[in-house]
């Protein structure tokens, strides 16, 4: 009984309870962690950032676990499920933040926060109104990799390590991404499918960037 599948009234399918415990835990995960890194931060500005990522981090994870665990009508699954997923705009721009403002050159960083800001907030604008949804979700490798233009800057001041924590935790974010998107791999769906992998990806990929994080603002 435990582990009884859950109606989801958008697609019509069972869902497993796995899908929100995974990041429930990983919400309880963050909390400590988080503040932790925050206290480590050096200096003002550093602090700052990192508490920026850091709430970006609790509010993904606690907005998934609530919209897998608690949203049980039609109209609860079909409102938390457009927050969920605006959730992934704030969290990758969370994660840019700290980069933007302690890596990179004042103005280049401050140019590249405002469009990864601005880009994250017409995801938001689109998922909110379920208007272009392929677009939208265009948006989201869009926003992930595009520190590609700024490479040189960043890798001068990042360093090696926290630059392939960074690299590494956006290829399992994306191939995450395209598993979720072509629904694969089916495993059990009622129990443990491809939505409950694509969960388990984005924790791993989170842990990496967040020790490349880490290693940022010390």
């Amino acid at each position: 009984m435990m582990h009884q599948p859950v109606l989801h009234h958008i697609t019509g399918e069972f869902r497993s309870r796995w899908r929100g415990r995974i990041h429930a835990v990983a919400m309880c995960a963050a909390l400590p962690a988080g503040a932790a890194l925050i206290v480590l931060a050096n200096g003002a500005l550093a602090t700052t950032a990192t508490s920026i990522y850091v709430a970006s981090l609790v509010l993904l994870f606690g907005t998934s676990a609530a919209y897998h665990i608690l949203a049980r009508s039609r109209r609860a699954q079909l409102i938390m499920q457009r927050l969920d997923h605006s959730m992934v705009y704030v969290l990758i721009a969370g994660t840019y933040t700290p980069v933007c403002l302690l890596a990179l050159p004042g103005t280049l960083g401050i140019v590249l926060l405002c469009v990864v800001w601005t880009i994250a907030a017409v995801g938001i604008v689109l998922k909110s109104m379920w208007r272009a949804r392929v677009f939208a979700s265009v948006l989201y490798v869009v926003l992930g990799w595009i520190v590609v233009v700024v490479l040189p800057w960043a890798y001068q001041h990042i360093g090696l390590t926290a630059m392939l924590l960074y690299a590494v935790g956006g290829t399992v974010f994306t191939t995450g991404a395209v598993m979720f998107y072509r629904r694969w791999p089916r495993l059990r769906p009622a129990h443990f499918g491809f939505h409950e992998v694509w969960h388990v990806l984005t924790v791993v990929a989170v842990v990496l960037q967040f020790t490349a994080t880490a290693l940022l603002v010390r």
